[in-house]
């Protein structure tokens, strides 16, 4: 059987048709096990942040501020998101038989690129250099706060690195899953 990634099927250039229900039903699961993680990442700022936190999400009504998920508040957000986006890009990429390992590590080098951007050594300068190569515009600006406003916390990087070896293991099992039903 043979079936084509949206990518595909949209036309977007460099993405292969995906073959085969088998790496569809794997590709499906990845994307549903980052969305969940995504949806844990998003109640963190609904309930254990102030709206300041994100842009264009409000806090959760009586839940706002109410540190629901601890200390693990602090940092499951960098956890999250390399988590989830390791997953999206590697249900994303064509079938090969082999994990794609790659994402989990793209996405971590990613994270904590922009974590290092916040560290106060580093911080201004990053937001004069996307300034001067970007120009000041409603679009840089987002950026160039994350830069200046945030706070750099190696919690974070320990917690990107957890999310890449995370979304490794899930890669790992989902590809062990597929070869023990083969061998069946």
């Amino acid at each position: 059987m043979r079936t084509t990634s949206a990518a595909a099927w949209a036309g977007i250039p460099g993405c292969a048709a995906v073959e085969g229900a088998e790496w569809s039903g794997r590709a499906a699961f990845l994307a549903a096990t980052g969305c969940l993680g995504l949806a844990v990442g998003m109640l963190v700022y609904l309930t254990d942040r102030g709206v300041w936190h994100a842009v264009l999400m409000p806090t959760f009504g009586a839940f706002g501020g109410s540190n629901m998920f601890g200390v693990f508040g602090r940092w499951l957000p960098s956890f999250v998101h390399t988590f989830s986006f390791a997953l999206f890009t590697a249900a994303a990429l064509p079938a090969h038989s082999a994990p794609r390992y790659g994402a989990c590590v793209a996405w971590c080098v990613v994270n904590i690129a922009f974590e290092i951007g916040q560290h106060p050594l580093v911080s201004a300068p990053l937001a004069e250099a996307v300034q001067g190569s970007l120009g000041r515009t409603p679009l840089t600006r987002p950026l160039v706060n994350y830069f200046l406003l945030g706070t750099f916390d190696v919690g974070d990087i320990a917690a990107a690195i957890l999310g890449a070896l995370a979304a490794g293991a899930v890669l790992r099992v989902t590809h062990r899953f597929r070869r023990t039903r083969r061998a069946q």
